[in-house]
């Protein structure tokens, strides 16, 4: 009898141990950091994916709009959401990864538009201004009563509508646009409007994956991520990740440092 249990709890800890499990995960298209048209879906979700595998986690991955994805990963409809920023009302809802990647955010305008903005709210009070639905820009634009904000379902839509003259100013993230712009062929028909990115930048972000507080295992899964990202930069995984998605030796050097001498926000 004694043999069975023992047997039994041997049983049980390799289960506990070496079975896979299988995150759902979500995010929306944002190259050049994720998206579902890039090798390894982007080099955030590279890294991430190479996390996880460290920790004998297996998944899938949906792309959709942001707002869908936030919403899904709120009533735990998904394990973790992959590229967001960080704020304070977000806070009470999910827990953060470490950062893994600065972006900015700021404003687009048409090139051969006039646009009085020196990085005031009360610069912008003339202007529309078009956003993606659940985006985060921030705080002191979000408090901004004053503006006239509209929401699309995303960014290549909100810049869209800008080259067609409806809106006066896209409010998103500068990476992420420029991408759109250069590679979007909806953005790029015969004789549609140049568009450009202009300073100052509305505000600073990082990208984090996010995990909802209403799974009541999400602590245990962000720190299972972390644990496999800490793996993943000291062993060189991570290096050869970064390089393979055309990081510079230096490049990736500079990015794995700063990820390692980040932490969780809350």
């Amino acid at each position: 009898m004694y043999k069975a249990i023992y047997c039994l709890v041997l049983c049980c800890i390799f289960s506990k141990g070496y079975a896979s499990e299988n995150w759902q995960l979500v995010a929306e298209n944002s190259p050049p950091y994720i998206g579902e048209r890039l090798t390894d879906n982007g080099w955030v979700t590279a890294l991430t994916k190479a996390a996880l595998a460290n920790q004998n986690i297996n998944n899938d991955i949906e792309f959709t709009s942001w707002n869908r994805a936030l919403e899904l990963t709120k009533i735990n409809k998904k394990d973790a959401i992959l590229g967001a920023f960080y704020t304070k009302s977000r806070t009470d809802l999910f827990y953060y990864s470490r950062p893994l990647a600065n972006v900015y955010v700021g404003l687009f305008k048409l090139k051969d538009r006039q646009i009085n903005y020196d990085g005031s709210m009360d610069s912008l009070q003339p202007y529309s201004i078009c956003k993606g639905i659940g985006y985060a820009v921030s705080e002191v634009f979000s408090e901004s009563n004053g503006l006239a904000v509209t929401s699309t379902r995303g960014l290549i839509n909100s810049l869209y509508m800008l080259q067609k003259g409806r809106i006066d100013l896209v409010a998103g993230t500068k990476e992420v646009g420029e991408y759109w712009l250069k590679n979007t062929e909806k953005l790029n028909e015969p004789g549609a409007p140049q568009v450009e990115y202009i300073s100052p930048d509305l505000e600073h972000h990082q990208l984090h994956v996010m995990f909802p507080k209403s799974d009541p295992d999400a602590k245990q899964k962000r720190d299972a991520l972390e644990q496999g990202f800490s793996t993943i930069l000291y062993n060189g995984t991570a290096k050869e990740l970064l390089v393979k998605h055309g990081f510079s030796q230096s490049t990736a050097l500079e990015l794995i440092d700063f990820i390692e001498r980040s932490s969780t926000p809350n």
